[in-house]
């Protein structure tokens, strides 16, 4: 399918709060779009004519001068709408939004990956994932004597879909971004304090703080161990749980070395 795509748009928005929970600073913003139309690009290259074609340019300044423009937005929703009203029309429209320093303690960023499903006319169906890339912790972690010994870095990835019923101005969870703040704090606090032998375990317990503790229906949780082998850059796990699997279940219940 032919698509259009504007990669690494870049700008400073003030967001939800930044990463030291005040609202309505900005903070830098990277945007990527792919916009596939309902039509495909077969007239534009016989004819070579961009008129038949959706303008990519005219698009990126409609979307830099409203951004431009705009005030604080409440929430990641209220951007995301904000974004899909200047978009053309469309089969389907792919929206990551990387915020790189939302979080402290979270090397990666926060990045949003909205997919939208505009294929049958008169019906649009979003879905909005949330990944939390490269949260930085350690704890005792493995089964070799040496391991039981001194804490190792570990590098997490935690990623699990946001409620988003439609696309519009209105929020759908108006406290979210202070209580993704708080779920990384309390799972790098949690995992300090923890000893596990395997990552499978580990990333367990993650998965059921996620579910749990922040009402999440499925979480998807990858841990990286750097100092697991000398020779390679990482050993990792990555594991996805719902909710309904932590029933009857506690990972948390941890033996001390």
């Amino acid at each position: 399918m032919d698509k259009i795509i504007l990669k690494n748009l870049k700008f400073d928005l003030a967001v939800g709060f930044d990463a030291w929970r005040r609202y309505g600073k900005p903070q830098p913003v990277s945007v990527n779009l792919e916009i596939h139309p309902r039509s495909n690009f077969e007239a534009a290259a016989a004819q070579d004519d961009v008129s038949l074609s959706l303008d990519y340019g005219k698009l990126y300044k409609s979307i830099a001068a409203t951004l431009a423009n705009s005030g604080p937005h409440q929430t990641i929703h209220v951007l995301i709408d904000q974004l899909a009203q200047l978009m053309p029309e469309y089969a389907f429209l792919d929206i990551d939004i990387l915020f790189p320093k939302a979080l402290l303690q979270v090397n990666g960023g926060l990045l949003y990956r909205l997919q939208v499903d505009n294929s049958t006319l008169g019906v649009m169906t979003p879905s909005l994932t949330l990944d939390v890339k490269g949260i930085a912790c350690s704890c005792i972690i493995g089964v070799n004597p040496h391991e039981r010994l001194y804490k190792q870095s570990l590098s997490m990835d935690i990623s699990f879909p946001v409620i988003t019923t439609a696309l519009g101005p209105e929020p759908t969870e108006t406290h979210y971004t202070a209580e993704l703040h708080d779920m990384v704090d309390e799972i790098i606090e949690r995992v300090k304090g923890s000893s596990y032998h395997t990552i499978e375990a580990l990333a367990s317990a993650v998965a059921q703080v996620v579910t749990l503790n922040y009402g999440h229906t499925v979480a998807k949780v990858r841990i990286e161990k750097p100092s697991a082998i000398a020779t390679i850059e990482a050993a990792a796990v990555e594991i996805t749980r719902s909710k309904t699997f932590f029933e009857n279940k506690d990972f948390w219940k941890v033996k001390r070395p």
